[in-house]
This record gives C-alpha cells, structure tokens and sequence, in this order.
C-alpha cells in the first residue's frame, strides 16, 4: 500500500507517516508486517546453550520448572512454554508463578527451595530473573540450573546463571531490543524447534502468537519493529484462537473473538489476567488461559469476574486516598513519591498510572507486603526512562527494577523520607524521549467521521505506545452533552454539523 491507494484523506494518511518518521523505504514494512522478517532468534544471547540444555533435560527425563512473572506478560509467556510441552508431549514438568503481595517480582529463595524439593533440575524463568543475583546463586549452588528469559534491563552485575536469554544485555547482538519476556520465551522455543521437531508440524508454534501478542500489548514495550509485527500476528491468532479460556471469557465479556482489537485485550483481557495477581491468584489466569475443557474455562473466567470487581472497589479507594494527600501539599514535587503502609503494593501500579494521568509527572507509589518490607511500583510520564532515573538516586533503593515505562522497588524507611527531593532533582537531568508531534491534533469536519475516515487510519493499527492513535480536532458547535450507563460514565456528545442538521458522538 502506498499514499496514493488511499483515496480518501491523502493529507491525514500522510500526516500520520511524517508523525512516525515513516519514509517511503520503511512504508512497505510499517504497513504490511511480514512474520517472515523478525530476527533469527539464533541472535539472541545464550540461546544456544539455553536449546541444547532444554534438548538434554528432555531426552534425560529431568523435570523442569517454569518460574514466569506474575502479570500479563509473565503468564502468557508460562502458556507458550505449556503449549510447547504439550505439543511435544513431555509431562515432567510443573509451572510457578510467585504470590504478588507475598513474595514480589522475581526469584526468591523460598521458591527455590520449593522448585529443589518438586525434584527439578532444570529452572526456565520468564519475565524475571535478570535482577536475581543471590537467588540464582543459591540455585546452581544447589545443583538447579537456571534458565533466564527476560527482557527487563540488567544491572552491572549479572547472575551466574546457565544461560541468560535477554536482548538487553551488554554483547547482545540482537537488533531489535524491545520484545517483551512472552516474545523472548517464544524466540526460545522456535530455536528448539529449528533443531529438534518432535514430529510436531511446522509452523505450529505460530498458535501461541496470541499469548504473545497479549504481553506485547499489556507491558508498555513500543509498538513498532518486530512488536508491530508480533502484536499484529497475535491480534490475527487470538481472533482464531481455538483457546477454551479464551472463548469463555469473551462470552463472559460480551466481546466478539472474530473482531477483537488492541483495545479490547488492554481494556478488557489484561485487567483481569493482572486482577488474578494482584488480588492473590495468579494461578487462576495461567489455568484459564490453557484450560482444556469448556466447563474448566468458564470455573476460571467466574473467578477472574470476582476478583477483578474487587479489585476495581480498592483501587479506586487507594486513590482517593492519595489526591485527598496529595491536595493538602504546598507544591507537587517534579516526581510524585507517596504511599501508606496500609496500601497493598500488587495494587499500586494502578494506583501510578491514574495518579501519572491526574497530576501529568512520574510517580512512585509504595505499600507495605505480606513480609512487612515496603515495596512500590512506578510509571512514567513524557517518555522519561524510569530504569535511567532510579540508577541515578540507586542508593535510595534496597531493589529496584522494570523498564523505560515502568517499574518496581523496595526500600527502607530512612530512604524514603527523601526519596521525592533526590527523584524530582534527578529527573531534571534526563531528557523527554516523547516523540514530538505525535500527539497533535489533526483538523477534520463532523461529517468526515465515518467509514472512509476508519479506512484510511486503520492501516497504522495496531496503536500503542510508540503508534498512538491519531488525535482529531473537530471545530464545531456543542449541541447537547448527556452521561449515561450505569455508573454515569459514558458521554454522548451531540453535534452540530450545519446550522440545521445534528450528529451524536
């Protein structure tokens, strides 16, 4: 597709490309995403030694472990593993997804202790892992071999692991450094593939495109390259999806699977992945996802419904605590720094990002856990590198870790009392990778609404961080403005198009 296809709205197709800095030898790529151009994931780091250790565990009978995060990017990326096992028949292995509130991100050395006395050999991490220097340690030293899947930044000091599988760290030649740990757990298992088939036919791995074009969407990683790629091929698969978890819960949601979009599995499937973790469950998430039965699907879909309204109710309690805090201070700070021992942290990303919105700067909101340790999450604002930020006040953090947009942390109490002051000064120091232009307004009329209009943007779909979706300004006359719905929070908007005619919005 070129400029001139598009027949209607020239100069608004065009605009969006010069937003996206798309030139005519990139047009071609950005609008027709070839699976069949994503890197070779022999490219990534260690992957070799990752396969061939994967290969032996196999062939040796050992069992292996699978230790995925706990939100959505983790959990579909601990599907992809289960459907290669699966696929291959290899029963002796068993999955662990940690308890948000309890253990937190990452490894822990309870859950090593547990995954040696299942019996395992063999650890494959995804989502994690790239910060667990002492935990990893405590595993090879136990005999444990550890895997790593990540795609979250590395700190200086790398853990000893058998092998490190991340596109970030330092020697890495992979070309593309975005991918989310579902991405990279499924670059893995193409490599498997690639050696050994197991007499599964090819091309079959591509049915767990969905679960990987699930985390692309849910974890804040841009939209374009390879993840333009992998979350347009997952929006295809996931409308196809034979999935019985995945058919139950869009009845559930009154959504149609045939014509589902970005929207709906970031405002509709990622909540309630994320809700079964951050209300203490996230087992009931994994078991939906690769549920074999309908009756099996439907237990868990009920489950995910029930927590994820409670989860709604204390979230939106946590925030109005905190604007009711924040209203009594003098001056908001450049970084938002607040929180209360009594605040659940597997909650508080949510709790970032609506207060991010509210008050337009970065925030770090902190909780107390299950283990009386505070621990936080974070979420930018404006393009600013929230993993660059915490490096430059590090010494405020017992732990800390995430990527350009969010993130997590522990600290102490004596830290915390100045936590806001060093942020806000060293914030000042960064600069704003937003992408200037993106966001503005481009001029349409009320009667340009409509199908033509849809045609001519929806070849930039899908939008996300990196490709927002365009932004259009309508200059025109507010006839009437009515809320409706249950909770009054739906708006219809009536406008004027002509002096005598009218269209509802």
């Amino acid at each position: 597709m070129s400029s001139s296809d598009i027949v209607h709205f020239p100069h608004i197709f065009e605009s969006l490309l010069r937003e996206r800095n798309i030139t005519e030898d990139d047009l071609s790529d950005f609008l027709n995403p070839d699976f069949d151009k994503l890197h070779d994931p022999a490219l990534l780091p260690d992957i070799d030694k990752a396969r061939d250790r994967i290969l032996s565990a196999i062939k040796a009978g050992e069992h292996i472990t699978i230790f995925a995060d706990y939100d959505a990017d983790g959990i579909p990326g601990a599907v992809v593993f289960s459907d290669f096992f699966r696929r291959i028949g290899y029963k002796n292995v068993s999955f662990y997804i940690p308890h948000r509130h309890d253990e937190g991100f990452g490894m822990n050395k309870g859950a090593v202790e547990e995954i040696l006395g299942r019996g395992a050999g063999l650890l494959v991490t995804v989502d994690c892992g790239i910060s667990d220097v002492d935990e990893i340690a405590l595993a090879q030293e136990k005999g444990l071999d550890v895997i790593i899947t990540d795609h979250h930044e590395p700190k200086e000091i790398l853990p000893k692991a058998f092998a490190i599988v991340d596109p970030k760290v330092k020697g890495s030649k992979y070309p593309f450094r975005h991918l989310c740990g579902a991405a990279v757990a499924f670059k893995l298992i193409q490599h498997i593939y690639d050696k050994k088939s197991f007499g599964v036919k090819k091309g079959m791995e591509k049915w767990s495109l969905d679960m990987v074009g699930i985390a692309t969407l849910s974890d804040m990683v841009p939209l374009y390259g390879e993840n333009r790629v992998l979350s347009k091929f997952g929006l295809d698969v996931l409308r196809k999806s034979p999935r019985r978890g995945l058919r139950a819960l869009c009845k559930s949601l009154r959504m149609d699977q045939r014509n589902l979009t970005e929207d709906d599995v970031t405002f509709m499937i990622t909540p309630r992945i994320n809700a079964a973790s951050r209300m203490g469950t996230p087992e009931d998430a994994f078991e939906l996802l690769r549920a074999e039965t309908s009756l099996e699907a439907e237990k868990y879909v009920k489950r995910l419904e029930d927590v994820n309204k409670e989860r709604k109710g204390v979230v939106a309690s946590i925030v109005k605590d905190a604007k009711k805090h924040l209203i009594k201070r003098e001056k908001v700070n450049n970084v938002i720094v607040i929180g209360n021992p009594e605040w659940r942290p597997s909650l508080l990303g949510l709790v970032a990002n609506s207060l991010v919105e509210e008050y337009s700067r970065p925030v770090f909101v902190w909780g107390r856990d299950g283990d009386g340790a505070l621990k936080g999450s974070c979420r930018s604002y404006n393009g600013y590198a929230l993993h660059k930020l915490m490096e430059k006040v590090q010494d405020s953090f017992l732990q800390f870790g995430g990527h350009a947009g969010a993130g997590g942390f522990t600290i102490d109490l004596e830290s915390l009392t100045t936590l806001e002051d060093k942020l806000s000064q060293a914030v000042l120091s960064l600069s704003c990778d937003e992408d200037k232009g993106v966001n503005e307004a481009l001029p349409i009329s009320v009667t340009d609404v409509g199908e033509k209009l849809w045609q001519t943007i929806e070849p930039f779909a899908p939008f996300g961080m990196g490709n927002p979706k365009p932004v259009f300004q309508i200059s025109t006359n507010v006839k009437s403005i009515k809320r409706f719905g249950k909770e009054k929070n739906h708006l219809e908007v009536t406008l004027a198009k002509s002096e005598r005619d009218e269209v509802k919005a």
